[in-house]
């Protein structure tokens, strides 16, 4: 196991338990009570844990993970994303890291393997030293020749909110967030708040999409929602870069068509504004007639009503993804590669409530 996984996953611990036990620790990652201390005083030197006997607990004003003073790096990581809003914030998370040490040259795709493939050997080829890819893959669907080009480059990479296409074994490391317990997480409050009865927007085509109507279609299987629960998507929506237009009375129309109390929207954040207006045009008060809980949560806050949202941890991702490159540039493993996930949090606000 890798340094940076041991420390996300203490990292995780702390933050559900509030502290962590060094005896604790070793039993459950299986390694020696001096690498755990190694680790917590790494997080430590990070401002991210405050050492006790026995243990650390975690500090009420954590930062994200960055590489200590002490443990500096000094190469060139070279970072392949689309050109959305989503994934400034994990830039961000990388340069946190790279706060103390190192640089990295980003270049940006348009949702199109082909052209991420010669940007991909542009780096390469100008010397950085390991590569942190979101590549434009289902995670259905395997890539012919996808895995033997990334074996040809010789320098680490680290798939970023992706996964190995085609499911089985990893071959390449990850760093994603668990986007379909995100969906889970939502479909599971609005379960407990008595909603049976669904709609979904879905229009992505992304993995991060697919993992999140596997979320959905799984809380639907395990918590028992009516089947008349429906997903809309770009057949019904459009797969333009915004909504067409008309797009929220098609979504009111299902609402009202199926008996939805509650509505979980996944993207096009900013769409919700005129689904809100559309929606009270119509008698359809929120959270009165109608709960809506939302996919990332970049506008959800200032929304009237404020709409209750999943928050992946952006930043964090960029941040581990980072990290854990840096390990691999530093200590090629023969090990099987690391897929890690980070969970979102569900931020409750005023648009939701037990239907009438």
């Amino acid at each position: 196991m890798l340094a940076a996984e041991r420390r996300a996953r203490i990292l995780d611990r702390a933050q559900q338990d509030g502290a962590v036990r060094i005896a604790t620790l070793v039993g459950d990652l299986g390694v020696s009570h001096v690498t755990i201390r190694r680790d917590l005083d790494a997080l430590v030197s990070e401002q991210i844990l405050d050492k006790v006997r026995g243990g650390a607990v975690l500090r009420g004003d954590h930062a994200l993970p960055t590489v200590g003073a002490r443990d500096q790096f000094a190469g060139t990581i070279g970072v392949v994303m689309p050109t959305s809003y989503y994934y400034r914030y994990v830039v961000e998370g990388i340069d946190d890291v790279l706060a103390h040490g190192g640089s990295m040259k980003l270049v940006i795709s348009e949702y199109d393997l082909d052209e991420e493939y010669r940007l991909v050997d542009e780096l390469v080829a100008a010397g950085v030293d390991g590569l942190l890819w979101v590549p434009t893959v289902s995670e259905r669907e395997v890539v012919p020749g996808l895995l033997e080009a990334i074996e040809r480059l010789r320098v680490p990479v680290v798939f970023v909110e992706r996964e190995s296409p085609g499911g089985g074994f990893g071959t390449v490391s990850s760093v994603r967030s668990a986007h379909e317990r995100g969906a889970f997480g939502a479909l599971r409050h609005l379960h407990e708040l008595g909603h049976r009865r669904l709609v979904m927007v879905s229009r992505g085509t992304s993995q991060s999409s697919e993992f999140v109507r596997r979320g959905w279609r799984d809380a639907i299987d395990r918590l028992g929602f009516d089947t008349e629960s429906v997903i809309l998507g770009a057949d019904e929506l459009g797969a333009g870069p915004t909504w067409d237009r008309g797009s929220a009375d098609v979504v009111l129309d299902a609402v009202e068509r199926v008996g939805a109390t509650a509505l979980f929207c996944h993207g096009d954040e900013n769409s919700l504004f005129g689904l809100l207006q559309s929606a009270r045009l119509r008698g359809l008060t929120v959270p009165e007639r109608l709960s809506i809980i939302a996919y990332d949560d970049d506008v959800s806050a200032h929304a009237d009503p404020p709409i209750s949202a999943v928050a992946p941890d952006r930043r964090r991702v960029g941040a581990l993804a980072t990290q854990l490159l840096i390990d691999l540039i530093r200590e090629p493993s023969a090990e099987p590669p690391l897929q890690i996930q980070v969970e979102p949090r569900l931020i409750l606000r005023a648009s939701t409530a037990p239907p009438a």
